[in-house]
């Protein structure tokens, strides 16, 4: 209920009842909570004080946050959607994602000792020892021992200079150090937080014999409303690595070499016996959700055609070129520069996604707005959108002022409405989407109706069907591969139906063994 409140707020602190109560209770209503929180029976009263007392205080401070919800017109969004994830969110933890365990511990030694070939490296280029996961030692071998010139920007650290990833990069090519450095880096996150975390989590399961990772998911973790997870957190795993290692004692014989590729997905796979993952991701939910917002016919237009490629007609548009003549670079400037605007990059951020001067990027802007006024209109709106309306849901993503000191501040303003209101959209609409799926798998018909010849379709996927994952606009299921046509079908009917927009939504089906070798699933007529 806070968080519905004040998101920005909110998101950033640990839920706590007492700073709650400290900060949203006058001192009277926290006085009569303690005193109605006493518990009378004195042979009890040393156990159970304690809870009686949190009882009451969220009692109290429910009444005054419910009043607050209803008069930000925040209770249906709170009811349809908020309230209904608990149980999706309950059931994803308890059912848990299956691991390929045995995999997963290869793809450890193979990088623990890559990484160990890494260091040698490293400390032969540097004539010295040193550590590569010390910032402060790389920092000194860089610029103090190989006498490499400190970027520009560098010198921002605060007890050495930088070598983040920036900085690495543009070093690269001054020294070979630098691309060891980076692959080191690259390989020991892999090893570390990502293949560490799932192995250290996983359990052997009873019942099926399959290691299973009950990951936490955060429901009012971020601003926006996207949902958040950890222990482990397979919303950020990276995507396949290369590297090859050498035999022993046999390292400059190019025939002794081991290519290795390894895709952390591989290692998710379902936790039931030859079951298969169902996947379905939205595209450009959030370049359709901006073309509703903005009401711009040539936008709505473009994405309302049942085929070709949005960015290539974009494009086409918005250089005045033939659709056929446009590059498959122009294609994806395209896209970069669309999305750049929709997660509140300036120009400065523009030009180097664009890899273009910074004027040019102004250009661009200017540009893009003439071919598509309804979105500069809407840019221009955004900032008094996202305080007075919100998102889809009318929730208020993030507290943001509207009155600025100069125009550079009211451009970030400007930009962070923009990403703000696009991203707490699409997470509603998700959302949306999980809820009706979990009522159909679980019992109660979903989007369909409890009688409707649609839920009893569904009905046979109970106990056959669950969602184990979400990554931001991808949904992945696991499914007895006997029901994967009636799981694909109540996939895409609820993902693409979650809501009505002035443009359609459209979601592309994957399904494989693993995460990692999904492969596209077309679903019959």
């Amino acid at each position: 209920m806070a968080w519905s409140l004040w998101p920005d707020e909110e998101s950033k602190s640990t839920p706590s009842l007492e700073k709650l109560v400290k900060k949203r209770l006058s001192s009277q209503a926290t006085a009569a909570a303690v005193r109605d929180g006493r518990w009378r029976n004195q042979m009890h009263k040393a156990a159970l004080n304690g809870c009686c007392r949190r009882v009451a205080q969220t009692r109290a401070v429910s009444s005054v946050l419910w009043k607050l919800l209803a008069s930000e017109n925040l209770v249906n969004a709170l009811r349809r959607i908020e309230n209904p994830m608990v149980e999706v969110l309950a059931d994803m933890e308890l059912w848990g994602i299956g691991v390929d365990m045995e995999a997963c511990l290869r793809a450890r030694h193979d990088l623990t000792k890559k990484l160990k070939d890494l260091e040698k490296d490293a400390h032969d280029l540097a004539g010295m020892p040193f550590s590569l996961y010390s910032t402060a030692d790389i920092a000194h071998v860089l610029y103090n021992r190989l006498k490499l010139p400190i970027p520009n920007g560098g010198k921002k650290g605060k007890l050495h200079p930088s070598t983040n990833k920036q900085m690495l990069g543009l070093l690269r090519g001054q020294h070979p150090i630098i691309s060891v450095i980076k692959e080191h880096r690259t390989l020991a996150k892999l090893l570390n937080s990502t293949l560490g975390s799932i192995c250290s989590r996983a359990r052997l399961c009873d019942d099926s014999q399959k290691y299973v990772v009950h990951a936490h998911w955060l429901q009012t973790s971020t601003s926006t409303g996207r949902l958040s997870m950890e222990e482990p957190n397979l919303q950020c795993v990276e995507h396949m690595v290369s590297f090859i290692t050498h035999h022993p004692d046999a390292r400059n014989l190019s025939s002794s070499t081991i290519d290795h590729q390894i895709n952390p997905r591989d290692f998710i796979v379902p936790t039931q016996d030859n079951w298969l993952l169902l996947t379905a991701d939205y595209s450009q939910i959030e370049l359709r959700l901006m073309a509703h917002f903005a009401k711009d016919t040539a936008l709505i237009e473009l994405l309302s055609k049942p085929d070709g490629d949005c960015f290539n007609m974009i494009a086409a548009r918005w250089t005045g070129k033939m659709e056929s003549s446009i590059s498959s670079k122009e294609r994806e400037q395209t896209k970069r520069f669309v999305y750049g605007i929709l997660y509140g990059m300036g120009p400065n951020s523009l030009s180097e996604q664009l890899e273009c001067s910074t004027s040019e990027a102004v250009e661009k802007i200017q540009t893009f707005k003439e071919s598509f006024p309804g979105v500069s209109a809407w840019l221009n709106e955004a900032v008094d959108s996202c305080c007075n309306k919100g998102d889809l849901d009318g929730k208020k993503a993030f507290s943001i002022k509207n009155t600025f000191r100069n125009s550079k501040e009211k451009a970030k303003a400007q930009r962070q409405a923009v990403n703000s209101i696009c991203q707490g959209s699409a997470a509603d609409v998700i959302k949306t989407a999980m809820i009706k799926i979990h009522t159909s798998l679980v019992g109660g018909g979903g989007a369909f109706g409890a009688s409707s010849r649609a839920a009893m379709q569904f009905s046979i996927l109970r106990g056959h069907c669950r969602i184990i994952l979400q990554v931001h606009d991808e949904l992945v299921l696991e499914v007895d591969p006997r029901l994967t046509r009636e799981a694909s079908i109540l996939l895409k009917t609820s993902m693409e139906g979650a809501v009505s927009l002035l443009v359609p939504l459209h979601v592309k089906l994957k399904i494989g063994r693993t995460w990692g070798t999904l492969e596209p699933f077309l679903l019959e007529s």
